[in-house]
């Protein structure tokens, strides 16, 4: 009798936690299609109803949400919802409404900040006024005139990656293109912000690099954005099972930990800028100059121009000859390489996403205006705008020439549409330090290597973007760019 009366009491229970979900679930649906304040927008309704739909193509066709989020604004027009709580827009017009960075506040959901466990910095700052405080102490430590104070730091570095690439040359082994770059990245940031950084360029061969932990430790953040639990789960590992598993990511929680170890002796706020310029500045550096170098490497007219303008401010191929950075970035040629190897490389192609905390953003349409409510975020994505045929013509290709007028200057017109580095109040503040390691290093590789660097067994596809990992990622299983060094002759 008490067995029956048990079951009967289970059955009940499971009839009221059912019914309960159901009503819930049904509840949820009905306002998030009609009465939720993004109800109104255009998008497919499966999006606007679940955060499911997203993490189908987040997790399990692996980053293909921010092509997919392309597709959609061919179905459905500028602007669309993507998830319950988010909106995206295509029109490039919308730039300087959404990243403003004067009259206007701009917050980030703490949805997309919660993986990178910034709470306290400014990185990770939702609040406007507060990450404007958090920041100002930053500021002028990434100033230009400061950034200008490293030169000889950076002309060491540029030599020592030269005596480097020496040691492959003419042995007939190929030289990943990608990792001995983050070397030379890795060492200019880190002797910028410790004062002793990692000495990556120590080794002459260069094989131990910042680039595959990176590209690990992306991968995992779109899926600890959706699933937090799985990050509180990795951190837990004890490095000895760590170590066993994965290497690289061992590797990557090293680097976290040894960042809050040196800063704690000199300002914590800084480990977050440290995190910031490692999967910002280090990863944009190093695949600008990479995806430069490929495309000037496959096409001998464009070497020959950038040779050509660089030959006549450093006659010879002494890397300790060639002029400062802020010479260099006066050279319009080479200011259109760099330009385009960071409008090519794509920047960060997930969505940046923004939302104004005490006011409606207003999107003028070209057939209506949109009122976006406070505190739902918003984003672009800078691959798409970068790839917007209006703006680039051809813009699969590698052009330097559409970066400077007839007269052979640098037309800066479209300049407000790229956003390799971000826009407005929250724009990178290592973009400084990013612009003078391009310039400084593009310079080098192209004056004093160009003519003895070869590509080996790398096609177009060992740059082009393939799926979004917070950072922009190549196909599975690709060596990267490899190349060549040939005997000086």
């Amino acid at each position: 009798m008490n067995a029956l009366h048990d079951t009967s009491s289970i059955t009940c229970i499971t009839a009221y936690v059912v019914t309960v979900s159901i009503l819930y679930f049904s509840a949820l649906s009905l306002y998030r299609l009609t009465l939720h304040p993004l109800a109104k927008f255009p998008g497919p309704k499966l999006a606007g109803l679940t955060y499911w739909y997203e993490i189908y193509y987040d997790i399990y066709r692996r980053g293909d949400y921010t092509r997919v989020i392309l597709k959609l604004h061919e179905t459905y027009g500028p602007i669309i919802r993507i998830n319950p709580n988010e909106l995206h827009v295509s029109d490039p017009n919308f730039i300087e409404v959404l990243y403003t960075s004067t009259g206007k506040k701009r917050e980030v959901s703490s949805w997309h900040l919660r993986p990178f466990q910034f709470e306290g910095a400014h990185f990770g700052t939702v609040d406007h006024d507060l990450h404007r405080t958090r920041r100002a102490p930053l500021s002028r430590f990434f100033s230009k005139g400061m950034v200008m104070k490293l030169e000889p730091a950076l002309k060491t570095k540029a030599i020592q990656y030269c005596r480097n690439l020496e040691t492959w040359a003419g042995s007939g082994e190929a030289l990943d293109l990608v990792t001995s770059i983050s070397c030379f990245t890795t060492d200019v940031v880190t002797d910028y912000l410790y004062g002793n950084g990692y000495r990556f360029l120590d080794d002459p061969k260069m094989k131990l690099s910042l680039y595959h932990p990176i590209h690990m430790g992306a991968e995992s953040i779109i899926t600890f954005r959706h699933f937090p639990i799985y990050l509180k789960l990795f951190n837990a590992i004890p490095s000895s099972i760590m170590k066993i598993l994965s290497p690289d990511a061992e590797l990557w929680r090293l680097f976290r930990v040894d960042a809050r170890t040196r800063i704690r002796r000199i300002k914590e706020d800084i480990y977050a800028k440290d995190a910031e310029l490692r999967t910002t500045v280090f990863h944009e550096l190093l695949m600008t100059l990479s995806v430069a170098m490929f495309y000037l490497l496959s096409s001998p007219e464009t070497m020959a121009k950038l040779r050509s303008e660089l030959e006549a401010v450093a006659p010879t191929t002494d890397p300790s000859a060639m002029p400062p950075w802020t010479k260099l970035e006066q050279l319009p040629y080479l200011s259109g390489c760099v330009y385009e190897g960071l409008r090519l490389s794509s920047g960060l192609p997930s969505r940046l996403a923004r939302s104004s905390p005490d006011e409606a953003i207003i999107y003028r349409a070209p057939d209506r205006t949109w009122i976006i409510p406070p505190r739902y975020s918003v984003g672009m994505s800078a691959y798409q705008i970068h790839h917007n045929e209006k703006l680039f013509p051809q813009s699969r290709k590698y052009q330097p020439e559409r970066w400077f007028d007839e007269g052979g200057k640098r037309n800066r017109q479209l300049d407000q549409y790229l956003l390799s580095f971000s826009k407005g109040s929250r724009q990178c503040l290592g973009m400084n330090l990013a612009y003078a390691e391009l310039f400084t290093l593009l310079a080098v590789l192209v004056r004093c290597y160009g003519h003895r660097l070869e590509l080996f067994e790398t096609t177009a596809e060992d740059v082009d973007f393939h799926h979004d990992a917070m950072i922009p990622t190549v196909k599975p299983g690709s060596k990267g760019i490899r190349v060549l060094v040939k005997q000086m002759g």
